[in-house]
């Protein structure tokens, strides 16, 4: 799979679509994959919105197939906690194929962790991660 280095902390911010006059609540993830498929991005960037009605998501993934982010589904499961999930359609992998990628990311905002869990169409393995998260402006 085509991989993308790390994107800074100040590019994924610049690159979020919400202006400044509009109130959105941003919290930027780091991983650490506790696999080796390589789905597990280094950063998520999740920005919601609408008082946290909805959510867009922004990793390297995102961006090397769509440039900017994507809307996610949103559920929240608990005092602080949130599901997101979103799927990216056409992921480039080694050689000329492609493949569609479900992505999850649990969000814990009270104790600022997350854990990622990706599945890659096609193939029956998962890739997991968890990692820190601190709110960005």
């Amino acid at each position: 799979m085509k991989q993308i280095g790390n994107i800074g902390l100040a590019q994924l911010a610049g690159l979020c679509i919400a202006s400044q006059a509009q109130a959105a609540d941003r919290v930027m993830c780091e991983f650490t994959a506790h696999t080796r498929f390589g789905l597990v991005p280094p950063k998520v960037l999740i920005e919601f919105n609408d008082n946290r009605g909805s959510a867009l998501a922004y990793d390297a993934h995102i961006h090397e197939v769509y440039g900017k982010p994507i809307a996610a589904e949103l559920e929240e499961t608990g005092s602080s906690r949130y599901t997101i999930s979103w799927r990216i359609e056409n992921l480039p992998l080694r050689g000329n194929s492609t493949a569609s990628s479900q992505n999850i990311v649990r969000l814990n905002l009270k104790a600022m962790t997350a854990s990622f869990t990706g599945y890659l169409g096609g193939f029956a393995n998962h890739a997991r991660g968890s990692g820190k998260c601190q709110p960005i402006s």
